[in-house]
């Protein structure tokens, strides 16, 4: 009887991480779709200074995470970049925090109640790149999408650290 409810749990454990799998698929196909996508410099509103800045920063590299206001897996990796930055080993300016998902109002109401070192922009960049998943983390160098991943990384901190 054991080996039997053994057999069946492992065989129900397959088929969950191949439905999880399948159901990612897309989203990974899509990030590795975009990169070394060339992304031009547009002036964009910055929420942390309400001024035009230029996304991406041109001749620079950049870091741009796509985020929401209810998304705990962003708030893990945002703090995990401000730690970095507040450390000095990514610059302040290098990160770029969009938000396509909500209202302004929202994005400077958490803004107002948490405090993170980047550049938060308004950017339409997540339709153009097709990003339906937060956390996204996109590397940009010179206008050149280098490299996209979705979802929490164990390792995308050290990747930041050692691309910028």
């Amino acid at each position: 009887m054991k080996k039997w409810l053994k057999k069946k749990s492992n065989i129900l454990f397959i088929l969950i991480l191949g439905f999880a799998l399948y159901q990612q698929f897309p989203v990974l196909k899509n990030n590795f779709e975009q990169e070394n996508k060339t992304i031009p410099t547009r002036k964009v509103l910055s929420y942390t200074s309400d001024k035009q800045v230029d996304f991406p920063p041109t001749g620079k590299k950049a870091i741009a995470i796509f985020w929401a206001t209810w998304c705990g897996p962003c708030k893990i990796e945002m703090n995990r970049l401000k730690s970095s930055v507040e450390s000095g080993s990514i610059p302040r300016d290098a990160i770029f925090a969009i938000n396509p998902f909500e209202t302004e109002g929202k994005i400077k109401k958490f803004m107002a109640e948490h405090f993170f070192p980047f550049v938060f922009i308004e950017s339409s960049l997540g339709n153009d790149l097709g990003v339906t998943v937060t956390p996204t983390t996109i590397f940009i160098d010179n206008g050149k999408l280098e490299s996209m991943s979705s979802g929490m990384s164990l390792w995308g901190i050290w990747k930041a650290e050692f691309f910028i």
